[in-house]
């Protein structure tokens, strides 16, 4: 893996966990959903410090260049991300469901008592 590549992850992950970690001290983003982008931001870091060991990981999994390799492995955390973000929506647009259809029996609980 070429020096530039080494310093360009090692610099992006700092800068990304800076961000993370700011959002989460402002309240921008709540710690249980920065897990994930939190380990994306580690393991970045960890590609770019352990470059002989993303050349074993390459040649295991067939890559010919360890670039590909660090592409393939942004693509499957971001795909990992909006797994985990369509199960979040998931679920709140069915918490949301149960609200209106409470709140519904409540207007009409009010409505029949006057």
């Amino acid at each position: 893996m070429s020096k530039t590549i080494i310093i360009s992850l090692i610099v992006f992950s700092f800068i990304w966990l800076i961000i993370i970690l700011r959002d989460v001290r402002k309240g921008n983003i709540s710690i249980k959903y920065s897990l994930i982008w939190l380990l994306m931001a580690i393991i970045l870091l960890l590609v770019g410090v352990f470059p002989s060991f993303m050349e074993f990981v390459a040649e295991s999994f067939g890559f010919t260049t360890i670039s590909n390799l660090v592409i393939g492995i942004i693509l499957t955390l971001l795909l990992l991300i909006t797994l985990v973000l369509t199960h979040i929506v998931t679920k709140q647009k069915n918490q949301i469901r149960e609200l209106t259809q409470e709140v519904a029996l409540i207007k009409e609980k009010i409505k029949n008592k006057k």
